[in-house]
């Protein structure tokens, strides 16, 4: 069983998580109302990147995948959109002495950072690329404590996609979760009806709960101004779907 990652196949990842036209209004809209110079961070194959570039904005696309960016670079060129890509770990980045009105990390990407030291470094590496009066604006899935407690054997229905060459593509997955660590260890497996399990991708997602975010944006200098229940910009409930917040630096 294969066991590469999912960044490392563009294509696929393309084709299981399509574009949000909700998700990509909210961005849109946040990054017009502020203007001037927007950093996407981990952002992929561009799903966003492109879209906000296409608004008008003057967008910098940063990622650690370099399948991923030049993925994101051969779509922004096929849709004559001009986009400055470039990679980097948003753990630890440095542009040189930017700056950006609105630094977005979309689709649970921040969920990638697992440690406290992670979280430190990649918000104060935002505070440093930060215009005076610039904005961090992030997603993160909202905790689902049943979900947390499932069986780690059992298979849930990720959903379906039809490739190319591979044909309908059945793609499940496992989650096990670490109280200690919060993290979710997920496997998502790949089948067709001639092969199955023909491709495992392991992810780990780290939890954050409502009580828990502010501290961790505080941790790094930075304060909440706004928190969502989604991107409808709905308050935040206790059966919200995702967290999107929106900060400032503490200075």
């Amino acid at each position: 069983m294969e066991q590469n990652g999912l960044y490392d196949h563009p294509d696929l990842y393309d084709l299981i998580a399509p574009p949000d036209p909700a998700l990509e209004h909210f961005y849109v809209e946040v990054a017009r109302e502020r203007g001037g110079r927007v950093l996407d961070l981990a952002c992929g194959s561009g799903r966003l990147t492109i879209p906000l570039a296409r608004s008008g904005l003057q967008v910098t696309g940063g990622d650690l995948s370099a399948k991923m960016l030049e993925h994101a670079r051969r779509s922004a060129e096929a849709q004559a959109v001009q986009l400055d890509l470039v990679q980097l770990d948003m753990r630890h980045f440095d542009l040189n002495g930017r700056t950006f009105d609105t630094i977005i990390v979309a689709v649970n990407s921040v969920l990638h950072l697992h440690s406290l030291d992670d979280f430190r470094g990649f918000f104060q590496s935002v505070v440093r690329h930060l215009s005076p009066k610039g904005r961090l604006v992030f997603d993160a899935f909202f905790p689902n404590v049943a979900m947390l407690s499932s069986d780690p054997d059992r298979r849930q229905l990720v959903g379906s996609i039809v490739h190319d060459t591979q044909g309908k593509i059945i793609v499940e997955e496992t989650l096990r979760y670490e109280p200690l660590t919060q993290i979710s260890h997920v496997d998502w497996y790949w089948s067709t009806s001639a092969k199955k399990d023909f491709w495992r991708t392991p992810l780990q997602m780290r939890n954050i709960f409502p009580q828990e975010m502010p501290l961790l944006v505080a941790s790094g200098g930075l304060h909440l101004v706004e928190r969502f229940g989604d991107f409808d910009r709905s308050p935040l409930a206790a059966g919200s779907a995702r967290q999107v917040c929106v900060c400032a630096d503490q200075g």
